[in-house]
């Protein structure tokens, strides 16, 4: 799986999710939960998922507010949250950057950031996994998670020489 991801002009290339699977899973949460139905937490919902790549709170705002004006950061934010607990969203720190939101589904990946343009590439890598397993069992660690990011320059921006941020080398 190689999915491409940014908010720059690069196109985006990504799978579309199964809204309507989604959709179930938070109305299970709401219910397991006692939380108020919410067509607008649908409505995010549904919105976050066209968008199809990681996002801020504030463009997804903005995407939210194209469907209705009427919806306001807070219920954004609330929303964020409510996907969060449910398991359906991740909010990512994504290094010099804001906080950037995207849908779990039941496929693991990693991430490859342009620290030019901030493109976000997602990829899975069996090797790399196994190799991640080996290496906290040498040191004795039970694996439960972890997160692989890798920085670097996008072909795009390598192709157009375009550095205006700085490039951190290792």
């Amino acid at each position: 799986m190689t999915r491409l991801d940014t908010s720059t002009t690069l196109a985006s290339v990504v799978t579309p999710p199964n809204v309507e699977a989604l959709r179930l899973r938070l109305r299970d949460h709401v219910l397991r939960n006692k939380l108020k139905s919410s067509t607008r937490r649908e409505l995010i919902l549904e919105t976050l998922a066209s968008i199809g790549r990681h996002v801020t709170a504030e463009e997804l705002l903005r995407d939210v507010r194209t469907r209705d004006a009427r919806i306001g950061a807070a219920t954004v934010y609330r929303t964020l949250r409510v996907l969060q607990d449910s398991g359906i969203v991740a909010e990512r720190h994504f290094e010099g950057g804001a906080s950037r939101f995207e849908l779990l589904g039941d496929d693991h990946h990693d991430h490859l950031i342009c620290t030019v343009c901030g493109a976000i590439v997602e990829f899975e890598d069996d090797v790399i996994e196994h190799e991640q397993k080996r290496v906290a069992a040498d040191h004795g660690f039970e694996l439960l998670m972890h997160r692989h990011e890798l920085y670097g320059v996008c072909p795009k921006c390598r192709a157009s020489n375009a550095t205006s941020r700085p490039v951190r080398r290792m």
